[in-house]
C-alpha cells in the first residue's frame, strides 16, 4: 500500500466516472471528529460506531441539494440504545450516542444495535420542510444497514465503506444514477457491467486506507481502472449549538429560588449539553449576574 497522506482536516470531496452515471464521495474526519468527542467518553466499540455514523452522515448531506440539517439516527434494543448524527448542508457535524454501562473490548454491530430501526432526517431551512426514512436495522455493520436504506427508501444502488477509530474517521459511497440520454440501452449495459465490477470493492477495502488514505489513494483501490474526475474538496468541522447564552437562559428559565438552592447544595450550577457533553459551570457571582435587574430574558431556553 503506498504511503499514506497526512492531514488534519476534516474533508470531503466528490467524483464521477467519466463515460458511466457512477458518482460517489469521499470524506475523511481527523480534529472535527475529536473535537467533536472533546467532552465525552466513549467505549472504543461505541465510538468506532459513533466515527462510522457520523461519516456515513456528511455523504448522506453530499448526495443532497438542500440547505438545512440531515440526522441520520439509530434506536434499537441493542447495547447503544441510541445513536444520531448530524451533518448541515455546510458539513457541520455532531453526534451522541446512548449507551449500556459496562461495554468491554471489541462488540460485533449487531450486538452493539440489537434490533431496530434506521431513520434519515432532512430538515430543509426554505418553507420549513421536513422528509423522514424509515427502515429496519438490517445488515452485519452500518454501511450494509445504509445501503439496504438507499435500495429500500430512495431506490438507487448504492455502495458504501466505512472506518473509524478514536483519532479519525473515513469513508466512500458510490451511487448508480440512471442511464441518461441519446445512448439509451447500450449505455445502461456497459454502465451495469461496470457497477458490477465495483460491487465487492468498497467493502474490501483495508480500514486503516479508509481512516488515514486520502481520496486518491481510496479512489485507486476502488476505481483505478476507469477514468475518475476527482473535484475540489469541501471543508468539515464540527460545531454544536449549546452555548454560555442557551445555558443562561435555561437557569432563568427555572427561576431565580430553585437556581439559588442548587447553587447552596452543590456549591455551584453545573449544566452539561446532552449533546456533545460540553459542562457549562455558573458559581455564587455568575448566578447572581443572571437575575441581576435588566439581564436579558429574552435568551434561548434549550442547549440543543
Amino acid at each position: 500500500m503506498a504511503e499514506l497522506a497526512a492531514s488534519n482536516d476534516g474533508e470531503l470531496r466528490r467524483f464521477i466516472l467519466e463515460r458511466h452515471p457512477v458518482r460517489g464521495f469521499w470524506v475523511r474526519l481527523d480534529s472535527a471528529w475529536q473535537q467533536l468527542r472533546s467532552h465525552q467518553r466513549y467505549p472504543p466499540a461505541v465510538e468506532a460506531l459513533l466515527g462510522e455514523a457520523v461519516t456515513a452522515s456528511v455523504l448522506l448531506a453530499a448526495t443532497l441539494k438542500f440547505e438545512g440539517t440531515l440526522t441520520l439516527q439509530l434506536a434499537g434494543d441493542g447495547l447503544v440504545n441510541l445513536l444520531v448524527a448530524q451533518c448541515t448542508h455546510e458539513f457541520v457535524i455532531r453526534a451522541v450516542a446512548r449507551f449500556d454501562d459496562g461495554i468491554d473490548g471489541p462488540v460485533a454491530f449487531r450486538q452493539l444495535v440489537g434490533d431496530g430501526r434506521l431513520s434519515v432526517t432532512i430538515e430543509a431551512e426554505e418553507r420549513s420542510a421536513r422528509y423522514q426514512g424509515i427502515v429496519a436495522l438490517q445488515g452485519a455493520t452500518l454501511a450494509a444497514c445504509l445501503e439496504n436504506y438507499f435500495a429500500t427508501s430512495e431506490q438507487l444502488p448504492t455502495l458504501i465503506a466505512l472506518a473509524a477509530d478514536g483519532g479519525s474517521a473515513g469513508g466512500i459511497l458510490l451511487q448508480k444514477l440512471p442511464a441518461a440520454g441519446h445512448q439509451g440501452e447500450a449505455l445502461a449495459a456497459v454502465s451495469q457491467d461496470v457497477w458490477e465490477a465495483l460491487q465487492p470493492r468498497p467493502a474490501a477495502l483495508d480500514a486503516a486506507l479508509l481512516r488515514l488514505g486520502s481520496a486518491q489513494q481510496v479512489l485507486q483501490r476502488v476505481c483505478g481502472e476507469y477514468d475518475c474526475r476527482l473535484f475540489q474538496g469541501a471543508p468539515v468541522s464540527f460545531a454544536c449549538r449549546c452555548s454560555e447564552g442557551r445555558v443562561a437562559g435555561l437557569l432563568r428559565s427555572l427561576g431565580p429560588a430553585e437556581t439559588r438552592s442548587i447553587l447552596a447544595e452543590q456549591g455551584a450550577v453545573t449544566v452539561t449539553c446532552e449533546f456533545c457533553g460540553r459542562p457549562y459551570r455558573f458559581d455564587a457571582i455568575d448566578v447572581e449576574r443572571l437575575f441581576a435587574q435588566g439581564a436579558n430574558p429574552e435568551a434561548p431556553h434549550s442547549l440543543n
